[in-house]
Order: C-alpha cells, then sequence, then structure tokens
C-alpha cells in the first residue's frame, strides 16, 4: 500500500459521516501532525487537503487539490502563520458539538459522570485509554473558552495517566477517575482552607 492510499484509508472512515467525534478528531490529529511539532504545516496541510478532496472526489486532478489547499490555507491559517492550530483545523473539519456542553457548569452527578465516561469510552471497554482522554481534554478546553494547543493537551494527559493510572495498565476506569477527583478536590480544599488561616 502507499503512502497516499494509507492516508486516503485514514479518513475514509469519516468521509460518510456528518460529524467527527473529539476522539476521531485527535487520531486525525495525529495522523497528519508527522513530525509531531503541534501544529499542521504545509506539507501535512497538503496530504490533508488532498485527501479530504480525493475522499469526496476520487478522480479528483492536482489542481484541484491544490486549489483547494490554497483556499483552505488563506482561509483557516487565522494568524497566517503558514501553519494549522488544533482550534484552526477544529474550524476546518466537521467535529460535532461538545459533548460537555450538555453540562452546563460542569458539576455532576454520579448519573452525569458515567454519562461523559460512557460517551467519551469509545471502544466499550470501561475504561478511558489515551487517545479517548485526549478527545476528553480536547472538549474540556474547549467548553472552558481555552485556547487548545495540542502539546499542552499531551502534557495533561500524561500527568493524568502518571497520577490516577493506579494499576499502571495505560487506562484508567471509573474508579481511578473518581479517586484522582476526589484527592484533587481534598486538596484544592486544603490548600484553600490555609489561605483563608493565614
Amino acid at each position: 500500500m502507499s503512502e497516499f492510499e494509507s492516508r486516503a484509508n485514514m479518513l475514509a472512515e469519516f468521509r460518510d459521516r456528518y460529524r467527527l467525534t473529539s476522539h476521531e478528531f485527535i487520531k486525525v490529529w495525529k495522523f497528519y501532525d508527522v513530525d509531531w511539532s503541534g501544529f499542521i504545516e504545509v506539507d501535512e496541510l497538503q496530504n490533508l487537503v488532498k485527501d479530504l478532496v480525493c475522499s469526496v472526489n476520487p478522480d479528483a486532478t492536482e489542481e484541484e487539490c491544490n486549489h483547494r489547499f490554497r483556499r483552505i490555507k488563506s482561509y483557516y491559517d487565522a494568524n497566517k502563520d503558514g501553519q494549522i492550530s488544533i482550534q484552526e483545523l477544529s474550524d476546518l473539519l466537521p467535529v460535532e458539538d461538545n459533548y460537555l456542553k450538555r453540562f452546563h457548569d460542569l458539576k455532576m452527578n454520579r448519573n452525569d459522570f458515567d454519562k461523559v465516561f460512557s460517551y467519551y469510552d469509545k471502544d466499550g471497554s470501561n475504561t478511558i485509554d489515551a487517545d479517548e482522554l485526549m478527545g476528553l481534554l480536547r472538549d474540556l478546553f474547549m467548553f472552558k473558552g481555552l485556547e487548545v494547543n495540542i502539546n499542552d493537551l499531551e502534557r495533561i494527559k500524561n500527568n493524568l495517566m502518571q497520577y490516577a493510572d493506579d494499576n499502571n495498565d495505560g487506562v484508567l476506569t471509573k474508579a481511578e477517575i473518581i479517586n484522582y477527583c476526589t484527592a484533587a478536590k481534598q486538596q484544592q480544599l486544603q490548600q484553600q482552607q490555609s489561605m483563608t488561616s493565614s
């Protein structure tokens, strides 16, 4: 299989769907950010655009792909730095609405937590793996109105996996997430109490 066929296959699974999940979006990002720079650079964007165009029109010419590439680059490279950020790619690709918007202030009861966990557990394994966690973190950043940066997401994901994955199996269970959140909340309360008593 050629490099192009491999890239085209990456997007083929998404071409017939209207919107990507955040987990699928992260998979696409990781696939096209081949140098792990945290940005989709010109050559990576050309590959992505070519694959998108060909997934819709397998008979597209090189000229059509180049034309689309120039249009997409000029329109979606908002800050004109010659790179596409994760935020800019979110604007380009059809990504479904942020699931976390259903929980207005992110204060959840156990039922809400179970719904969120099930939503981000894309493979139905009753665990959240590293890629699924990246999708959750992307949505969390966007929900909070924070600028999304793939390097920040990777760093936070790695920290969460390091501190919350009690048995070091590379995935997070509901219990591990609850334990981590409970410990973090207790630490936050202790810090607030020590600040007010000082």
